[in-house]
């Protein structure tokens, strides 16, 4: 498996995230200092509203852009050493009881993006989840346990690279 291939594939989920957002928050910018936002009694809070949203999506870009400057800043070159263990930059394929599989990628960063490579859906943990804090320095057929609400999850840790 080419982990530099996956790592554009990351990154182009990242960057179309930042473009729909981007676009996305200047619709409550506008709408938050429209003339027609005014507040006509105490109770309307449209404009309050729209700044609201509009301030919680550019902190949201704010963070997508954090996150493609730490994926954009790896070495692809460094990815070529597989690790024994599951460490940062780390990309494996999970199984679950039932059978299911999943490929995730271990980020410092934009935990819970999710993203496609060669016809595949992968998803980023960071060691802050639970998952991702669970998965770091197994190894390849190590069988992790996570409970989850009142269900007891186990995974193993069917390729590592």
């Amino acid at each position: 498996m080419n982990k530099a291939l996956v790592l554009e594939q990351l990154i182009a989920a990242l960057r179309h995230d930042l473009s729909a957002l981007q676009t996305a928050v200047k619709v409550p910018h506008e709408s938050a200092t429209h003339g027609e936002s005014v507040a006509e009694n105490k109770y309307d809070t449209r404009g309050l509203e729209a700044a609201y949203l509009a301030h919680g999506q550019a902190m949201r870009a704010t963070e997508i852009e954090a996150a493609l400057l730490s994926f954009e800043a790896i070495n692809p070159n460094s990815l070529a050493t597989c690790n024994n263990e599951v460490a940062l930059h780390s990309f494996m394929q999970l199984e679950d009881q039932p059978g299911t599989t999943r490929w995730l990628w271990l980020g410092s960063d934009a935990g819970g993006l999710k993203f496609s490579f060669d016809k595949r859906d992968a998803m980023v943990v960071t060691p802050s989840s639970p998952l991702g804090a669970a998965l770091m320095g197994r190894e390849q057929g190590d069988v992790i346990e996570l409970r989850v609400a009142d269900n007891l999850m186990e995974y193993e840790i069917i390729a590592l690279y």
